[in-house]
């Protein structure tokens, strides 16, 4: 296990290394091709042009992630719109030998769990779509240069490619929204290179015809699109070049060239957030099996269910992790063991005593003269609240795993709410206090209640979109799934629930994210400030730590159920 994490480790810093260094060359040939061709040139018209270009960059990258939410509507929030652009956009700039359609159609599938239909009628109406927007680029080309009935020839071609794409869509038996989806799809596309091109007109009208800036325009967004070389280097000016001609063939370069570098620039520095946010690598993009293993990282089909009994004893293991919790603990235990000895399933409660000082392992060996399926595990030193549930998961011996904090703050009656998401189809659920329509929620301090809604937003930015309370100490876990996640943990403290869920999303698990009643009680060992910056520290070592993880468990979805427990010992986890 140490080796494996030591490699983990020198794998993500090997691979920083070489991104860091690639983008540097990147750059710094980009900078040097802009000064050889603008040398001699009013440098105030360029800072001014430039500035204006990479507007235009940035506002074409915003409004196609606002014409990916036309489609999908509620289904997906303008964040994770923008983040889904993004991604997409990275791997077709950075390994276009990769099919981009493919690729959207796994990455967004695994990502929104929405059926593979809705994602290919799509994909499908943005390529009906494209008909549409190359007459309308086409009418405003002849537009710029004076030919007004040729500009209308192509808007009227515009509007018939667009009346055949909705047609196409009702012959095809979708829906009345989704013909309306389509509608809104393509006239927001119409707008993205509409307002992308103006805006790049706009900055480039003092160095260049308002015709010359939209062939420029037209032929540099055309070229990307079909571009076979990464980062389109070289293939995106050339087209656009021979379109203008010779006479402002240095400029229109010069032009091209910061377009290029603006949308490259602006596109990578997102890509650095948004790549681990999606457990992606800079080496996933440049890897052609990139698409095969997405699809072999789905999650199994609906229905599929842990049947082997290999290794398994009773139906139910709950775990409770207890440090110095003489006086909370007796009152929890009490209240789970009212509650599993009226199930019919079989079920055991392992306390796992963290190297307590108190009288902790003595409150719980009482409880098991009397309650033989209560069992106390000892860590003789303090591992952290994830080494004490790690050790607790790895002891267990049920076909579903939970884990509960000793506080009591979420009450044993809510354990039937996990375990019917499990029997569902969920490979994990997790208790959840946030939302309008989660979690009843008393006694809480609203100072921490504002801290904690901030770390949130954080911990869904960088680590797992979608998932809105990770630190509710109450989940529940298939046994195969649990035995996968736990294993190699790197965090052991507070953090080791991102990591989990983390991990989770990487492999494609289904997260069941259930509202609980929950209390705030009072002897909290959790510091909301202090804890809350080693948490946003965790965060970025979690994604250094699991970069490459898809690589060795994607190929090998379903653990083996005679596989043997792992034992985590004492000096193992850090």
């Amino acid at each position: 296990m140490q080796n494996d994490q030591t490699a983990e480790r020198s794998y993500a810093t090997s691979l920083a290394g070489r991104t860091l260094a690639l983008a540097l060359l990147g750059m710094s040939i980009l900078a040097a091709i802009i000064a050889v061709v603008t040398v001699g040139l009013p440098s105030p018209i360029w800072t001014q042009a430039g500035l204006g270009i990479a507007a235009a960059a940035l506002v074409g990258l915003v409004m196609r992630g606002l014409r990916r939410k036309a489609w999908f509507g509620g289904r997906m929030t303008l964040h994770q719109s923008l983040s889904f652009e993004v991604v997409v956009q990275a791997v077709q700039w950075l390994s276009p030998s990769l099919s981009s359609r493919a690729f959207e159609t796994e990455f967004l599938v695994r990502e929104t769990g929405m059926a593979r239909v809705d994602v290919t009628d799509w994909l499908r109406s943005r390529r009906l779509a494209l008909p549409v927007i190359a007459s309308a680029a086409a009418a405003t080309v002849w537009w710029f240069q004076g030919f007004v009935v040729l500009a209308a020839v192509f808007a009227g071609l515009a509007l018939v490619a667009a009346a055949i794409g909705v047609r196409r869509f009702v012959a095809s038996g979708t829906s009345r929204d989704r013909r309306q989806a389509h509608v809104a799809a393509t006239t927001t596309g119409l707008a993205v290179w509409g307002a992308e091109g103006c805006l790049f007109v706009i900055a480039t009208q003092a160095l260049l015809e308002p015709a010359q800036s939209v062939l420029l325009y037209l032929g540099f967004t055309a070229a990307v699109e079909a571009a076979v070389l990464p980062l389109a280097l070289g293939v995106a000016e050339l087209p656009a070049l021979l379109a203008v001609g010779s006479a402002a063939g240095s400029t229109a370069l010069a032009v091209l060239l910061m377009f290029h570098a603006s949308r490259l620039v602006l596109l990578m520095a997102l890509a650095t957030v948004y790549l681990p946010r999606y457990k992606l690598t800079v080496d996933d993009l440049l890897d052609r099996g990139l698409i095969a293993r997405l699809a072999r990282s789905q999650r199994p089909a609906e229905g599929w269910r842990f049947e082997d009994d290999g290794g398994v004893r009773c139906d139910l293991s709950i775990v409770i992790p207890a440090y110095n919790e003489a006086e909370r603990l007796p009152p929890y235990l009490d209240d789970v063991l009212r509650v599993v000895r009226h199930a019919e399933e079989r079920w055991e409660v392992l306390v796992v005593d963290d190297g307590s000082s108190d009288a902790t392992r003595a409150i719980v060996r009482e409880v098991a003269v009397t309650e033989p399926r209560v069992r106390l595990v000892c860590n003789e030193v303090n591992l952290g609240k994830g080494g004490a549930v790690a050790r607790g998961v790895a002891e267990s011996r049920g076909r579903y795993v939970l884990f509960a904090d000793a506080d009591g703050a979420t009450p044993a009656t809510e354990i039937d709410k996990l375990i019917a998401a499990l029997h569902a189809g969920a490979e994990i659920a997790i208790g959840s206090r946030r939302g309008t329509d989660l979690a009843v929620m008393q006694n809480r301090n609203p100072v921490r209640a504002a801290l904690g809604s901030s770390f949130y937003s954080f911990v869904n930015f960088f680590a797992v979109p979608g998932i809105r309370d990770t630190q509710c100490g109450f989940k529940a876990f298939r046994r195969d799934a649990a035995l996968r996640l736990f294993d190699g943990l790197n965090e052991t403290g507070w953090a080791f629930d991102v990591e989990l869920l983390y991990r989770a999303q990487l492999v494609g698990y289904a997260v069941a994210e259930v509202p609980v009643n929950w209390q705030e009680m009072d002897g909290s060992k959790l510091d909301p400030v202090r804890d809350a910056i080693r948490m946003a520290r965790a965060i970025f070592t979690i994604r250094r730590h699991n970069a490459g993880f898809l690589r060795r468990v994607a190929t090998h979805r379903a653990i083996p159920d005679d596989m043997p427990v792992p034992v985590i010992q004492a000096e193992q986890v850090r």
